[in-house]
């Protein structure tokens, strides 16, 4: 919803074969997957955002397994809800084909013989009508235990070292989007087909973010350059987060030598807003595990992708990160407090608070209102009454890489999508 709000913002409420051919190529990991997907389908981001708002759509995607399937799960920890699978992953791609066969509007209208979500992938740029257009989309190997990536480019000169193998754009984004551990109760079944040849097999998949490419920027910007010959200059690149934040975690001010810091630990050790313990125990070392491949905190792809482009940190690089930073403020008392648009409002700090606990299987309807509301605070057209945008590194009081809020970074692009 984040990423199609920014967008919609960027350019408006246009059809997705509009929005794709702006740009030269689109990688999409897990949540970024289910909308190239729509996009794909040419829905209009209003449409997009609409299936995300529909509790009935969302149910069919995050369908919840049952107290006998979890006991056949023979975890304990499963039927307690502490750790382990919440969800059906046979029912997620029934669900997400259901959802987006429904919202193929060029299926229905007859202007493709199949549906596009039983598309294969390089069929896509010709459907989309930019043949040039790349589409990449990360998976996570069950077997191989590396990172997959399904590709509309047959010729990729990064997988050249292997032969192409086709999957459909429903088996992709079902790979993509399937998170392990605390989420989804077994891998995505995934078959692909030799192009071109005889070879049809069936493969097992988890979330791309299990791969390290949680945040794909990093990917794409080496498919891009291994498969185009550009001035690093020349390189335009768009990075939309989901959100990122939490409690401003001071464990470590605890035994810091600095006094100014064990100050701040002491005046927050029993805020809400600060995390503050210092031991640990199995079930939180597992769900901590389990949980930080889908984080993105401090978001070094992004840093790595940027140093690739401007080797010397000079701010001069045509990468533009636009993500929401939902964290507390530090006042002048060295107290944290919620954000000066969340202290504003009625129950801002019990708001502020659920949105910064709320995990990312998000389904329910007062959930979804939390980032619609959120989406509202951060899109703001002034530097001014904003939530701030993610810094690729650094304090925006000091120096820094990147933008601080929607704004600054929406003009960056723009500037640069126009140069």
């Amino acid at each position: 919803m984040i990423q199609t709000r920014v967008l919609m913002d960027i350019y408006g409420d246009i059809s997705g074969h509009e929005l794709l051919k702006k740009f030269d190529m689109v990688i999409a990991n897990s949540g970024g997957s289910l909308v190239l997907a729509a996009l794909c389908q040419d829905m209009k981001l209003s449409e997009v955002t609409n299936v995300f708002m529909d509790k009935s759509l969302r149910k069919k995607v995050f369908s919840a397994l049952s107290f006998w399937e979890k006991l056949k799960l023979k975890n304990i920890a499963s039927l307690t809800n502490i750790l382990g699978p919440k969800y059906s992953t046979e029912r997620k791609l029934k669900g997400l084909t259901e959802v987006l066969k429904n919202k193929d509007h060029l299926y229905q209208s007859g202007q493709v013989a199949k549906p596009i979500i039983e598309t294969p992938l390089h069929e896509l740029p010709a459907i989309i009508r930019k043949e040039s257009l790349q589409l990449l989309i990360v998976g996570f190997d069950y077997f191989k235990e590396r990172a997959s990536f399904f590709r509309s480019n047959t010729q990729s000169k990064t997988d050249k070292y292997s032969q192409y193998y086709q999957v459909t754009l429903g088996h992709a984004i079902h790979a993509s989007s399937n998170a392990p551990v605390n989420y989804f109760d077994e891998p995505a079944f995934v078959n692909s087909k030799l192009l071109n040849g005889n070879d049809s097999r069936n493969n097992l998949y988890w979330d791309g973010a299990v791969s390290g490419f949680n945040n794909p920027v990093l990917a794409g910007l080496i498919e891009a350059k291994t498969n185009v010959t550009l001035a690093t200059e020349q390189f335009c690149i768009l990075s939309l987060g989901t959100g990122t934040g939490g409690r401003a975690n001071i464990a470590d001010y605890a035994s810091s030598t600095d006094g100014k810091l064990t100050e701040i630990y002491n005046k927050n050790k029993e805020n809400k807003l600060a995390y503050t313990k210092t031991s640990s125990n199995f079930f939180q070392d597992i769900k901590k595990m389990s949980t930080s491949i889908l984080g993105d905190p401090p978001d070094s792809a992004s840093f790595i992708a940027y140093c690739i482009l401007d080797p010397l940190l000079n701010n001069d690089a045509n990468l533009i990160r636009i993500n929401p930073c939902i964290k507390p403020e530090l006042n002048a008392n060295k107290i944290y407090e919620a954000p000066a648009v969340y202290r504003g409002e009625p129950n801002g700090l019990d708001k502020f608070l659920r949105l910064i606990d709320m995990d990312m299987d998000a389904t329910e309807d007062d959930e979804v209102a939390l980032i619609s509301q959120l989406c509202d605070k951060f899109i703001v057209n002034s530097n001014e009454n904003c939530l701030p945008n993610q810094l690729i590194r650094g304090d925006v009081k000091s120096i820094h890489l990147g933008q601080g809020t929607f704004y600054e970074a929406k003009q960056r692009w723009l500037a640069c999508a126009n140069a």
